[in-house]
C-alpha cells in the first residue's frame, strides 16, 4: 500500500475510506481543481447531503471541512488535511495529489476515524454500517468532478 499523508496525523484508526483517480494534469492543477469544487459537487452528492442533514454543500472544500469542525493541519499546493474531534471520535480527512509514473497526477482522498472510547467505537461502527457506502460514493464523485475540472471538462 502507498504511504498516506494521514499517517503522521492519525496513525491508529478503526475506519478508513480511501479512493484515488488518475488525472491528466499536474498535481498542483489537480489539487487546485479539487479544492475549488463545491462540497456538493453534483446533484447526487447534494441529495445525499440533504438526506443526512450535512450543512455547507455550497461551500468550497476548504470552507466545508472547517464548517464541519475539521481544522486544517496541512495546506499546500498538493495536499489538504483536516482533523477534528466530534461525538467521541477523531476524524482525519485528507485530499492530495502526487505525480504518476507516466504523466499527470494521482488525486486521492482518505478519511480515517479513531474512536476515543469504547462507547464511541461501538456507536460509530453502527453508524458507519449505514453511512459508509454513501460516504464512498460521495468521495468517488468528488474525485471524478475534480478530474473533469482539472482536465478542462468543467
Amino acid at each position: 500500500m502507498l504511504r498516506s499523508v494521514l499517517d503522521p496525523v492519525l496513525p491508529a484508526y478503526e475506519v478508513r475510506e480511501y479512493h484515488q483517480i488518475a488525472v491528466d494534469a499536474s498535481p498542483e492543477d489537480a489539487m487546485a481543481a479539487a479544492l475549488a469544487l463545491r462540497a456538493a459537487s453534483d446533484p447526487i452528492v447534494a441529495i445525499l447531503f440533504w438526506l443526512r442533514g450535512v450543512p455547507g454543500g455550497g461551500l468550497s472544500f476548504r470552507a466545508f471541512f472547517s464548517r464541519l469542525g475539521l481544522d486544517p493541519v496541512v495546506e499546500t499546493d498538493r495536499a489538504f488535511i483536516g482533523v477534528g474531534d466530534m461525538f467521541g471520535v477523531r476524524i482525519a480527512f485528507g485530499m492530495w495529489a502526487d505525480e504518476r509514473g507516466d504523466h499527470g497526477a494521482r488525486l486521492a482522498t482518505e478519511t480515517r476515524v479513531h474512536a476515543l472510547n469504547p462507547t464511541a467505537r461501538w456507536r460509530f461502527r453502527l453508524y458507519w454500517l449505514v453511512v459508509g457506502p454513501f460516504s464512498a460514493l460521495i468521495r468517488r464523485r468528488w474525485l471524478s468532478a475534480a478530474r473533469r475540472a482539472a482536465e478542462g471538462g468543467g
